[in-house]
């Protein structure tokens, strides 16, 4: 009797050692992983999230995301499937898909990880190398004055004498007459293009007058002659606007012309002997 209890305690204890060892963790992903071999994809993800409430690690996030992006992708949820690879790869970018998969899933799974590879190398910011400590200063004593043995044997420099300053010829004014009457040209000008359209205007307005004058046949209604008689007007008044224009414009330039007479040159020197100042030259 005693030797049978012994034997079935024997059977019993690796049993209940691996009870223990199997925690609810690894309870519900071996279920999760009897479902999805069974096709019961949504049924699987549901225990995968039972699970993670008993993860404990980094390792188990990883294994858990990894799952989940394998059943997703099988759903065709593309963009979740990817979602849950970036959590996995961004904690463990190394890491490798727990079941064989089709290559279509397994070369997105590679795509995401050099994805994450690259993120992970811009976010390395490289640390600049230290600037090498400056030498210190060398302590330099200061040059003793050099004292004359002597004092009353040493001249005492003598005043060099100043060079007399050169005189000062004073520049040549710039004459603006010869300036003015080289611009006269353009204000006659205008003057005479404003003249002519003023005659144009007034040769048109006698043209207006004469038609009203004769009874021209164009003039068959009340309202063409008020019309006629309207342009007329216009027509004169412009000419004169325009002939007046023109006559100060030729005035203008008439005066720039008249005005802009050759200058007279002026000669002034400007000097000094070191104790006062002169001016010379020729003044008009």
């Amino acid at each position: 009797m005693l030797a049978w209890l012994l034997g079935v305690g024997l059977v019993l204890a690796p049993s209940g050692g691996r009870a223990e060892a199997q925690g609810p963790f690894q309870t519900h992903v071996t279920a999760a992983r009897q479902l999805y071999d069974a096709l019961e994809y949504e049924r699987a993800l549901a225990e995968l999230s039972r699970a993670r409430g008993h993860a404990s690690g980094e390792a188990d996030d990883v294994l858990l995301s990894l799952y989940e992006g394998v059943i997703l992708a099988d759903l065709g949820r593309t963009e979740s499937s990817n979602a849950a690879f970036r959590v996995a790869l961004l904690l463990q970018p190394v890491a490798e898909l727990p079941l064989k998969v089709s290559p279509k899933v397994e070369q997105r799974f590679e795509a995401v990880r050099r994805q994450v590879l690259r993120e992970l190398a811009e976010q390395e910011v490289p640390v600049a190398p230290a600037p090498p400590p400056a030498p210190p200063p060398v302590a330099t004593a200061p040059p003793e004055p050099v004292m004359p043995t002597d004092p009353q044997a040493t001249p005492a420099p003598l005043p060099l004498p100043l060079p007399a300053p050169a005189p000062v010829t004073a520049a040549p004014e710039v004459s603006t007459s010869a300036t003015l009457r080289s611009r006269a040209w353009s204000p006659a000008t205008v003057g005479g293009v404003l003249l002519v359209g003023g005659g144009v205007s007034y040769l048109q307005a006698r043209s207006e007058r004469s038609r009203l004058r004769r009874d021209d046949v164009s003039l068959a209604t009340s309202q063409d002659v008020d019309r006629s008689v309207s342009r007329g007007k216009t027509f004169q008044a412009v000419g004169l606007v325009l002939a007046g224009a023109g006559v100060a414009g030729l005035g203008l330039s008439a005066g720039m012309f008249l005005l802009g007479g050759p200058p007279e040159k002026l000669g002034v020197q400007l000097g000094t002997d070191g104790t006062s100042a002169f001016v010379s030259g020729r003044w008009p």
